[in-house]
């Protein structure tokens, strides 16, 4: 998927910069603050709490300096000193860490210790930051309150398949309803509840060979012998197996299987055609990459995406890359990740060349590398390994949270943007 909304990007960022991050952000020394514009800070003070949700960060205390990201309502973060600056209701601004000021306005002194959930806030086990469920029918409608229902005194109505972000559910006179994160009230009968998708990537220990594959169709035969043989097991589709080796037109693999016998053999070794798996495969590191650094590869051949420290690989999973056509296409070539969004509402509403427009609600994890392209999970579809989105790097939401963490700029807790500066460049990612 590509394209946030407007309101979703200005929330973050007023403007997009198209210029090298190391360009368009100061660096720590360029950021200096004389004692004549300090001002004194209590000493019982030992955080702020942010008392304004999205309260903006900047990389210097004055207002139009360049954002380095927002944090969410209620977090305490850490206090380094008060300075004097230009553009804050109260002429002070708050310095929180390096290059990270925020008008003191949007914050409140507090005795407590820093503290801060990581975004997007996860309950335990959940594979997701909400609920979510798409909209079945057109002018499906939202309520303030569910007594308008009775009255169809409604808010806004919805287009067929539009995804919204659920956090709770009632039930006022036998109607159910489901509540937006935004508060709206919708009818639950017509709804489609999403069931994201348990597939998940291959973590890489140290010094393990990359010989992930995954099988792309249902009803793969795993057989004996290279040419012919009996069928030991049949893969479905997105089952891992592991490469042992190239043998005639064949790869000789090695199943995981389940048993109840702990003496029993923990992996079936057979053989499938060549065409019936896809394999990730190790690359060259681009030269704008460093010895150590971290950085993703996506393949949009094979679909498949592996991320690596300098030259070794840690990660390797299926992706969904943009569908063939100018509009579509995943931008290939050498990107930096711009920003990072703990959460974004993601459309295409501007767009009148399309037969149907798309709207979803709190996508989750994105890592934007070009423009409006970015990596994000994808919990309406499992078509991870075949090219399916509208020119964004989909993957499923187990790996989406996997690599959001992986790489730069790390998002700090109880952030939920952040942008990188020329001290912490944004994570490269190579699309080809």
């Amino acid at each position: 998927m590509s394209g946030p909304t407007q309101r979703a990007l200005a929330a973050v960022v007023v403007m997009l910069v198209m210029v090298p991050v190391a360009e368009a952000q100061p660096r720590a020394s360029d950021v200096s603050v004389g004692n004549d514009a300090l001002v004194p800070l209590d000493p019982e003070v030992r955080s702020m709490e942010v008392v304004e949700d999205g309260a903006v960060v900047r990389a210097e205390p004055r207002e139009g300096a360049a954002r380095r990201g927002t944090i969410v309502l209620g977090t305490r973060a850490p206090v380094r000193r008060r300075v004097r600056g230009t553009g804050c209701p109260t002429g002070v601004w708050v310095e929180l860490g390096d290059e990270a000021y925020v008008c003191e306005s949007s914050l409140a002194p507090s005795r407590a210790l820093p503290s801060g959930v990581a975004q997007p806030a996860m309950e335990g086990g959940w594979t997701l930051p909400f609920s979510y469920a798409f909209v079945g029918f057109d002018a499906t409608r939202a309520y303030a309150r569910p007594e308008d229902y009775a009255a169809d005194d409604y808010l806004e109505a919805y287009g067929e398949g539009f995804g919204l972000a659920l956090r709770g559910r009632t039930v006022r006179d036998g109607t159910g309803f489901v509540i937006t994160r935004s508060g709206r009230y919708v009818p639950e009968d017509g709804l489609r509840f999403v069931r994201a998708s348990e597939f998940v990537g291959v973590s890489l220990t140290d010094g393990a060979p990359l010989d992930a594959a995954w099988a792309l169709r249902e009803r793969v035969s795993v057989r004996s012998a290279a040419r012919g043989g009996r069928e030991l097991l049949r893969l479905r589709r997105l089952d891992r197996v592991r490469v042992l080796a190239e043998e005639r037109g064949a790869w000789r693999i090695a199943v995981p299987v389940q048993v109840a016998d702990a003496s029993a053999p923990s992996e079936v070794i057979g053989y499938v055609g060549v065409r019936d798996l896809v394999r990730a495969r190790v690359t060259a590191r681009p030269a704008e990459v460093g010895a150590e650094e971290r950085w993703l590869d996506v393949d949009t051949a094979t679909q498949t995406l592996v991320a690596y420290e300098g030259d070794r690989p840690v990660y390797a999973t299926l992706v969904s890359t943009g569908r063939p056509g100018r509009a579509t296409e995943t931008p290939l070539g050498v990107h930096r990740i711009w920003v990072k969004l703990a959460t974004s509402d993601m459309d295409d509403l501007q767009r009148e060349d399309v037969e149907r427009n798309y709207r979803i609600e709190a996508v989750p994890w994105v890592q934007f590398f070009e423009r409006s392209n970015g990596l994000h999970a994808a919990f309406w579809h499992d078509r991870y390994g075949t090219k399916h989105s509208h020119g964004c790097v989909n993957l499923s939401a187990r790996d989406a949270r996997a690599l959001f963490d992986f790489t730069a700029p790390h998002l700090p807790p109880g952030w939920s943007a952040i942008l990188p500066t020329a001290r912490e460049q944004g994570s490269v990612v190579r699309v080809r």
